[in-house]
């Protein structure tokens, strides 16, 4: 396309069209030459306009042609000619809607500005060679971009045409659960019961209607008095004294309710019942442990392997798999919230919503901020898990006890020893069960009673680029490339956001109250473009405390420390569960991080754009990283799941007798001995010190140290290789994401994509065959920026150089190099 075809197009439809009050005869037309001032005639008045025919052309006839709403009335018909040859007479019904209420006037009745029409481009021929036009043309779009104007169908609007319209009578009547009384069923202000009925419909159509809102107007009965006032327009009095109905529309744009399935009722009720479930278990043992030890034994000979393993890794095993199942469940409340937050009615302010940070802040810390923000399914969600993963798992130990004391079976190794229940630590138990209980229910109630506003997962850049290119919310993050989050905290805090029609949106229509823009006054985002654990003030401290963890268990197993795991035997795993939180704060990194260090490599693959690992169940990330080949995620997440295990087996090593183990281990082999094993009734075989044999104490003690290890060695890996910044800031939030690519030429390849499902997107760009990367590029304002684009790519990121002032020496801190 050309500029001079573009123009040639245009001056047709001003010649076409013109403005109310002009002349026809400044107008040529490539068929119709000029037209006399006294041969025109034309009407425009409602959108559906036509043309009197020309008088004297031999062709004559009506001809129909576009105006643009808002021209005005138009004028009145002076004369026709006897030559034109009229239709049979009628009305056009298109004109009722701008016919004027019988005795009276609308005093705002007035000719609105003519505005220029943005012409529609295609952008495909960015890629191909250029001539004059096409440079004058691109230039000219560079310009409306730098001024704050979208192009090429970016920012088009949520407003698409409703599909239905109804009335809101019949919308009432068709609604046999509506219960009104007679005061307010005379008038239809209930805005409330509308609206929810409005949007009821909406998500039951799946898709956007319009209602059609009458009220009756109130009787005026200033127009009954004396003439009007001087210095006042009589028909700005003049009224009607009979009620006349006046009209108005609402839309409502369907609300889908697509939420994982660790999110949906089934799954929380099922933990909910796992709960009470594992509440009654624990208080039935109890009772049962008062009458009768749960188990007797002198030696750990004595116990088969099935009641071994009943015994030894069984109750830890449920408490840990039970943390898991409210980890699952938490994490996909925290990755969602925001969304929750702006499809919502009246939407959210940005502290609320897209620059809300919940992935990377501290566990014990999260439930007080969400809280601030009065985001309550993020603060039952976080308190139940911090009690299913770290109080549960401790006081699951810390309820079986092994008696004698430890003194008295090392003096007498041929007593006989029970297992009982500590009755005061397993009613903490079970109370702490059916807390969880009940925050289960509160969490499924807030997640029942509103809706996500999503039609599929949001997964990775792409995601958010789909719903973010319909509205003009991109312009909101003009010259925040490089931007702080304490910046874009500040600039953004007084903007509030929508989800509608699975796209954001700001709602500029709806301004924050003076109490809600004072309430987020200070960022709490972090302002370091790495996270804590791939820093050295994070991950240092890390490997130090595995190390220290790895050397305690010597120290407990073969000196008189000891004596610590035989009082208080929680305390071992108590350390293990703060290894595990710790470890998952470096799993939770490496997995927020990981696409956009693929894409800090330069030429990535469309599949990067949809890659998010923050989304992907537990255990499953190790495998679908190994699928991908990536093999520090692969790496970290096979440590997530060994670091649940280390609880399981570190519990057994505080019954370990360590004297006992290293003397059976310096011990010289005895020749008549056969066979062996746990149920060996071998005497040797046995530490009768407790309830370990050799073998399972060895298998104890080999695990912990392979599992810690195996952490401290993967840990050193990845502070080695990603303790370097390659961010300006970490995209721990939806604006910090959305700040990254305001400028992207790639947003092009997204429009039309809102509702696209997370394999159609990977479809839609692999068949575009674009690679991608993350760097300095230049934007479609024409002017360079810091972000995510498709390649080729101006230059690769480093942090504390900016790239765009590369071209100004004299403004380089040439000590940064």
């Amino acid at each position: 396309m050309s500029n001079h075809g573009y123009s040639q197009n245009k001056s047709q439809d001003t010649c076409r069209a013109g403005q109310t009050g002009q002349s026809l005869s400044h107008c040529t037309s490539p068929t119709l030459g000029s037209v006399p001032e006294h041969h025109q005639h034309s009407y425009s008045g409602a959108s559906s306009s036509w043309s009197v025919p020309f008088i004297g052309s031999p062709n004559a006839r009506y001809e129909t042609f576009k105006i643009r709403p808002g021209l005005g009335r138009g004028k009145s018909f002076l004369r026709r000619s006897r030559e034109t040859i009229s239709d049979d007479e009628g009305y056009d019904m298109s004109l009722l809607k701008s016919a004027a209420p019988l005795g009276s006037s609308d005093p705002q009745d007035a000719a609105a500005a003519n505005e220029p029409v943005e012409p529609v481009f295609d952008v495909s021929f960015f890629s191909g060679p250029m001539g004059s036009q096409d440079e004058e043309f691109l230039r000219n779009l560079q310009q409306q971009e730098a001024n704050g104007k979208l192009t090429g169908g970016l920012g088009a609007g949520l407003g698409m045409n409703p599909n239905t319209r109804i009335n809101g009578e019949e919308l009432l009547t068709t609604s046999p659960t509506l219960k009104r009384s007679f005061s307010r069923s005379l008038s239809f202000r209930q805005k409330p019961t509308i609206k929810g009925l409005g949007q009821t419909e909406a998500n039951k159509r799946g898709e956007v209607i319009e209602v059609i809102i009458e009220e009756p107007s109130d009787i005026d009965l200033s127009s009954m008095v004396c003439p009007s006032p001087l210095g006042i327009d009589p028909n700005h009095m003049r009224r009607t004294t009979l009620p006349v109905a006046q009209s108005k529309t609402e839309v409502f744009y369907p609300q889908p309710n697509w939420k994982p399935f660790s999110m949906r009722w089934p799954y929380l009720l099922s933990l909910i019942l796992v709960s009470l479930g594992l509440s009654i278990g624990v208080e039935l043992l109890c009772q049962k442990s008062a009458l009768e030890p749960l188990m007797r034994f002198k030696s750990g000979d004595d116990i088969s392997p099935l009641d071994y393993f009943v015994l030894k890794f069984v109750p830890t095993l449920i408490t840990v798999s039970y943390g898991v199942l409210w980890q699952i469940t938490d994490n996909e409340v925290k990755r969602l919230e925001a969304f929750y937050q702006m499809s919502k009615e009246g939407g959210a302010l940005a502290a609320e919503s897209i620059n809300v940070d919940y992935i990377t802040q501290f566990n014990f810390t999260r439930p007080f901020r969400a809280s601030q923000r009065r985001h309550y399914a993020v603060v039952v969600s976080s308190i139940s898990t911090l009690l299913a993963v770290s109080l549960v798992p401790t006081l699951g130990t810390a309820c079986l006890v092994l008696n004698p004391s430890r003194e008295e079976r090392r003096q007498r190794s041929d007593v006989e020893k029970t297992i009982i229940i500590n009755p005061v630590l397993s009613r903490l138990l079970s109370s702490a069960f059916v807390l969880l209980a009940l925050l289960g229910s509160g969490l499924l109630y807030q997640l029942q009673s509103r809706r996500s506003g999503l039609l599929a997962d949001v997964k990775g850049i792409a995601g958010l680029a789909s719903m973010a290119v319909v509205s003009h919310i991109m312009t909101d993050f003009k010259d925040m490339d490089v931007s702080k989050p304490k910046d874009i905290h500040y600039r953004l805090r007084n903007h509030r956001y929508v989800l509608r029609n699975s796209s954001l949106a700001p709602d500029d229509e709806n301004p924050p109250s003076t109490q809600e823009a004072d309430r987020y006054t200070i960022s709490h985002l972090p302002e370091n473009p790495h996270p804590l654990m791939l820093r050295a003030e994070g991950g240092m401290p890390f490997i130090f405390s595995i190390a220290l963890f790895l050397g305690f268990i010597p120290l407990f197993l073969f000196t008189p420390v000891s004596v610590l795991t035989d009082k208080a035997p929680w305390v071992v795993t108590a350390l293990a569960v703060a290894i595990k939180l710790s470890w998952g704060s470096l799993e939770t990194a490496i997995r927020m991080m990981e696409p956009y260090y693929i894409l800090s490599k330069r030429h990535a693959s469309a599949k990067t754009l949809t890659l998010d690992y923050t989304a992907v169940p537990f255990g499953y990330v190790a495998l679908r990283a190994l699928w991908n080949k990536h093999w520090m995620v692969a790496l970290v997440g096979f440590g997530t799941v060994l670091a649940e295990t280390l609880t399981i087996f570190v519990t057994g090593l505080a019954t370990v007798e360590g004297k006992l183990f290293l003397d059976k281990i310096q011990a010289p082999p005895d020749p008549n001995h056969a066979g062996g094993g746990l149920g060996s009734k071998t005497p040797d075989q046995s530490l009768n010190g407790g309830q370990e044999t050799f073998l399972s104490a060895s298998v104890s003690v080999l695990f912990t140290v392979f599992i810690l290890v195996y952490m401290a060695f993967v840990s050193t890996i990845v502070f080695t290789r990603r303790r370097h910044p390659f961010l300006p800031r970490q995209p721990n939030t939806i604006a910090s994401v959305l700040a990254f690519m305001h400028q992207s030429k790639m947003l092009y390849d997204f429009v039309g994509t809102a509702k696209f499902s997370n394999a159609e997107m990977v479809r839609k760009l692999e068949g575009i065959g674009k690679t991608y990367g993350l760097g300095w590029f230049e934007g479609r304002d024409g002017q360079t920026h810091c972000g995510v684009d498709e390649e080729e790519l101006t230059g690769s990121y480093k942090h504390g150089i900016d790239y765009s002032q590369g071209n100004k020496p004299w403004d380089t801190e040439w000590q940064t190099f």
